[in-house]
């Protein structure tokens, strides 16, 4: 596989473009977000994966802006917001409640991938009906009885690691779950704003005690069956974070009927790395139909 290191001009153009970075303090922790285009537009917030970040998104932001009012943020604990001493789920609802209201945003959709799924799907049993849509992107939502917690038995994390080489994070990130990319450029850019500086040198910006003690809750599907807003479900056709096969069907189960769904072809988990503009293109598709839906 043949990896692209050079930058395409359209990605070039989508992280120069003008945007707006703000902040605002949420139960005593700074979250920080970016935002794009006419807040009288339908509003759209994106929230990103396990110890990621604002940055991930900031292309699909920039490029969606003639149409959306559009919001990327980073969560307490991750990327350039404020840590904490403790996180539930709960806390990362707050920080996604606390940015849409920063923002102006009316009725927004609320995009979330993988941990960014499970972040909305809980915002959504608290304000599905303030929401014009929920999408889950290679989220599956499981029935009680196959219901795993994800960090049971984690060992408590230790303290950050500090190097003094910038460029030895570089070297050393990965995407998670692992997977091979084409887009070299998307990994590289996205490495190069997950690094901070410290004092005494160099470390990741997330926090790794985020997930300490973290219940992600046996009630997800329970909470799908009483949303008071359209949801869909979008996924990479060989993602590895579950069986594509079987979480399709378990997902076509339990959305309500009507629901779209919509197979990313060529894409694993991090679906919109594998095929960046297709992935913009489906998701618009996503938005307008469920905001149709809603209307």
């Amino acid at each position: 596989m043949e990896l692209i290191h050079t930058n395409p001009d359209w990605f070039d153009q989508a992280i120069n473009k003008e945007y707006k970075a703000k902040s605002v303090e949420v139960n005593g922790a700074k979250i920080e977000y970016m935002e794009w285009g006419d807040p009288k537009n339908q509003s759209v917030i994106m929230l990103h994966g396990t110890n990621a970040h604002a940055h991930w998104f900031k292309f699909i932001g920039a490029l969606m802006s003639d149409k959306y009012h559009f919001v990327v943020m980073s969560f307490s604990g991750m990327g350039g917001s404020d840590w904490r001493s403790f996180y539930t789920r709960d806390t990362f609802v707050d920080d996604v409640w606390g940015v849409v209201e920063d923002a102006g945003m009316e009725n927004p959709v609320i995009v979330g991938h993988s941990f960014g799924g499970m972040v909305s799907l809980i915002t959504a049993s608290k304000y599905s009906s303030e929401m014009a849509g929920l999408l889950l992107v290679d989220f599956v939502v499981y029935k009680p009885e196959n219901h795993h917690e994800w960090y049971e038995g984690r060992t408590p994390a230790r303290p950050p690691r500090i190097v003094q080489d910038r460029q030895e994070l570089l070297d050393r990130f990965r995407l998670m779950p692992p997977q091979p990319c084409v887009n070299q450029f998307l990994v590289d850019y996205i490495a190069d704003h997950s690094i901070r500086q410290t004092e005494e040198g160099w470390a990741w910006t997330f926090d790794p005690a985020a997930y300490d003690g973290l219940i992600i809750g046996s009630d997800h599907s329970k909470i799908l069956n009483e949303l008071e807003c359209p949801v869909g479900f979008y996924y990479g056709e060989h993602t590895i974070e579950f069986n594509a096969k079987s979480g399709v069907k378990d997902m076509s189960d339990l959305l309500p009927e009507g629901s779209p769904i919509v197979g990313l072809k060529d894409a694993q988990h991090h679906l919109m790395l594998d095929q960046p503009l297709p992935f913009i293109e489906n998701l618009d598709s996503l938005i307008q139909e469920l905001t149709d839906k809603s209307a």
